[in-house]
């Protein structure tokens, strides 16, 4: 089977939208499944006690300047199309998961950091990497993933 260098071209040019759309829905799959495995290691170590942090932990796929980015973030409710209040932040969630002095009252003590959103993302990062190798031979086949 033999193809002109234009009708290559319009099939590169299919999948360039195709493949997109592939690798932002394996990113969405992926975003979630980090937020839940962080939610679960906030449950267990640190150990939360008012869901604040656990609720705090989100996962998400955003776009900038062209380029798509998973984010795993905890703390910050208020953000872009986020209808929270400043109230709602969870100051202590950068202590909990990279460690550091906290003022708590009857003085200042250190935090092990507890690495509750790296270790979500250590855990899920293969599955995110094996999602991403298929959603790009899908592409490749024609297919959505």
């Amino acid at each position: 089977m033999s193809i002109t260098f234009e009708e290559f071209n319009v099939i590169v040019g299919s999948m360039e939208g195709r493949l997109a759309k592939n690798i932002n829905k394996a990113m969405t799959k992926n975003a979630l499944r980090m937020e839940a495995a962080a939610k679960l290691n906030a449950t267990t170590f640190p150990r939360v006690i008012d869901n604040r942090l656990r609720s705090s932990i989100m996962g998400t796929v955003i776009n900038f300047q062209e380029d798509d980015y998973l984010i795993l973030r905890a703390g910050g409710l208020t953000a872009p199309n986020r209808p929270f209040s400043e109230s709602a932040d969870v100051v202590y969630a950068a202590i909990q998961e990279f460690g550091g002095n906290s003022d708590m009252e009857g003085g200042a003590r250190y935090i092990k950091p507890k690495f509750y959103l790296k270790r979500a993302r250590d855990k899920i990062k293969p599955i995110f990497e094996r999602d991403l190798k298929a959603a790009a031979e899908a592409t490749l086949k024609g297919e959505l993933y």
